[in-house]
Parts: C-alpha cells; sequence; structure tokens
C-alpha cells in the first residue's frame, strides 16, 4: 500500500508535470464549454486520457472542488443568465399589471365608497328632515289643543 509521503509525491510529480496541466487545462476548458460529463467523455478519447488514464478521476475531484467553491461551467451559467433575464422581465411584467390592478381597484372602490357616504349622509338628512317635521307638527298641535 501506499505511504502518505508517496501518494503526496506522486500528487506533486502530477501536477509538476506540463501534460498533466496541460490535460487539465483541457479538461477544464471542455468542462466550462460543454459541461462535465462532455468533459468526461472526451478526457476519456484525448491522447491525455491514455497518456494518464487515472487522471481523469483527479479531475473530477478537482472540478467537485471548485463546484463546491461556487464555480460552474459557462454553458449552465448563460442557460441560468438567460432564465433569470426571462424571470425579472416576467416579474416587472407582473408588478406592473398588479400595480394597475390596485390603482384600478382603488379608484373604482374610492369612487364607490364615496357614493355609498353620499347616500349614506342624504338619507341621514332625509330621517333628521322628517324626524325635525314630525317634532314641529306635534308641537303646533299641541299649541293649537291646548
Amino acid at each position: 500500500m501506499y505511504k502518505n509521503d508517496d501518494v503526496l509525491n506522486n500528487m506533486m510529480n502530477l501536477f509538476s508535470n506540463p501534460m498533466f496541466m496541460a490535460g487539465f487545462s483541457a479538461f477544464v476548458n471542455k468542462a466550462q464549454t460543454e459541461g462535465f460529463e462532455s468533459a468526461r467523455k472526451a478526457w476519456g478519447l484525448s491522447d491525455y486520457g491514455k497518456s494518464y488514464p487515472f487522471t481523469g478521476d483527479i479531475y473530477e475531484k478537482l472540478s467537485d472542488w471548485y463546484s463546491m467553491l461556487g464555480f460552474v461551467p459557462a454553458a449552465k451559467y448563460n442557460q441560468l443568465s438567460e432564465e433569470n433575464t426571462k424571470l425579472k422581465a416576467e416579474n416587472q411584467f407582473l408588478k406592473s399589471m398588479i400595480k394597475d390592478l390596485q390603482f384600478n381597484l382603488l379608484t373604482e372602490g374610492g369612487e364607490q365608497a364615496q357614493q355609498v357616504w353620499r347616500d349614506m349622509i342624504d338619507k341621514q338628512i332625509k330621517v333628521n328632515t322628517e324626524l325635525a317635521n314630525s317634532f314641529f307638527e306635534a308641537l303646533n298641535q299641541l299649541k293649537a289643543n291646548p
């Protein structure tokens, strides 16, 4: 079995190898443009993959590590960016539609409330007038019939 020092030395040798690093750059570029699945398939067919058959796993682990840091392939970023733009436009459209509906409701509701208030005031004045007339009629009858 390998000791930790052997593994560390092997990793250092790999990362200091220009061909390995060029392969990693090719893998990352392919992953950025077309996604990780496409990069894995291309890696198995490439000269780098044939020269270093077990490095695909290392690249995948490095790619997973980059993903954990928040890096995503450019294709996925572009797709999500377009979707985000569409959603923002739709959100703005819906906000303006709701604002218009609220304004119309407030306008119509305000006019209806004013009309109801006027009707109530008119009815109250009519009732008060009738009450006052009835009171004065009763006073007149009391004065006429002592």
